[in-house]
């Protein structure tokens, strides 16, 4: 797998297990969809810094075992300054993962 498919997924993961923790929290079972972008606006604006933190940890936890293979911690973090260089379009596209997750789950 490509380093910047492992970085997606990771987000994904990371976005998706925020998701659950904010339905637990309010005790609901789904966001409006009139609300996920405030939602996501806000946890988006929370968590952005430690997202990054998650993404290092993890991949330097998948290449524990084979260090010779990891990219690097300079590499990582230009790829971080390239995904997450525009607030917006990150916020959009996390928008459109937590509803296309939502409608999966609730069989919409």
């Amino acid at each position: 797998m490509s380093l910047q498919k492992t970085i997606r997924e990771l987000i994904f993961f990371y976005v998706k297990t925020n998701y659950e923790q904010y339905l637990k929290e309010n005790n609901i079972i789904s966001i409006p969809d009139n609300n996920i972008s405030n939602v996501i606006d806000n946890i988006y604006t929370e968590r952005k810094e430690h997202v990054q933190i998650f993404i290092k940890d993890s991949l330097k936890t998948l290449y524990k075992d084979k260090m010779n293979e990891y990219p690097g911690d300079q590499t990582i973090k230009n790829l971080l300054l390239n995904i997450f260089q525009d607030d917006e379009t990150c916020k959009n596209r996390l928008i459109l993962e937590i509803q296309l997750h939502q409608n999966k789950k609730l069989n919409k």
